[in-house]
């Protein structure tokens, strides 16, 4: 049989306060059940709706890559420019340009052609947006482009009628000397100036030129230097003579720097 003690010590419970009661204890974030996988689940949800965005608000056709280049291209040649001709439609906010090339080879690269062949009918388009809000999901055609005269790399494939077409986006590389930022290369006009234009803008250079050139014997300059002997003499004279060469040294320094103000 348990002694007195025994007893007692079984009949003593610890007091639990409301907040350490099972019923009243609030579970912890981590170990609630199902709360964490519904907020991965949120942010899944935000990223894929968020990246689908992105992927539809721009449908630019991304630059293909130099192993992409050389693998798609059914001809890759070094060719000069002999005849570049551009038709230029209009639909809604769009400015349409299909181009028309006629190269002649330099080298070949790839393909079956042969160097001094003529190519004729090259294609390659682009379009340009004029609205005035942001223009829709839309391809911008081939960019940079080679003008007439110029030597270029041409990576060709086939189009669906059997003529040759310059690959997407940026089949065409250009010389190190050339710009391909020119707004001509997309088909942009290009600026035209009159005949006096060059003649004017000859003068305002000149013009220029000599209102920002500074003359060191100005006539600040030569009052200055005036100025000082007669401060320097005005010194060694006594009395009346002394004020006098003072007084013009001081008026010639204060007309040298009115000058240097109003310039």
């Amino acid at each position: 049989m348990p002694n007195r003690w025994d007893a007692e010590e079984e009949t003593v419970k610890p007091i639990m306060s409301p907040l350490e009661s099972p019923i009243h204890r609030t579970p912890a974030l981590g170990n609630t059940p199902g709360l964490w996988t519904c907020v991965m689940i949120l942010v899944s949800l935000i990223g894929i709706s968020f990246t689908t965005a992105l992927a539809v608000a721009s449908s630019e056709i991304a630059p293909l890559s130099a192993d992409d280049l050389q693998e798609g291209a059914t001809d890759i040649v070094l060719a000069t420019v002999l005849g570049r001709t551009m038709v230029e439609t209009t639909n809604g906010d769009w400015i349409d340009r299909q181009f028309s090339f006629t190269v002649q080879i330099e080298d070949v690269l790839k393909g079956s052609h042969v160097r001094g062949d003529r190519m004729e009918n090259i294609s390659a388009w682009n379009r340009s947006w004029t609205g005035s809000h942001a223009p829709p999901p839309s391809g911008m055609g081939h960019r940079p482009l080679p003008l007439e005269g110029e030597v270029a790399k041409f990576h060709l494939e086939t189009a669906e009628d059997g003529s040759m077409q310059i690959m997407l986006p940026n089949g065409v590389e250009l010389s190190s000397r050339a710009d391909p930022s020119d707004p001509v290369r997309a088909g942009e006009a290009p600026v035209i100036l009159n005949a006096n234009d060059g003649v004017e803008d000859a003068i305002e250079h000149v013009r220029g030129d000599r209102a920002d050139r500074k003359d060191p014997f100005g006539w600040d300059v030569m009052l200055v230097l005036l100025a000082i002997p007669l401060m320097v003499g005005a010194m060694k004279q006594p009395g009346t003579a002394r004020w006098m060469l003072l007084g013009f040294s001081f008026l010639m320094l204060g007309a040298a720097a009115t000058i240097v103000l109003l310039r």
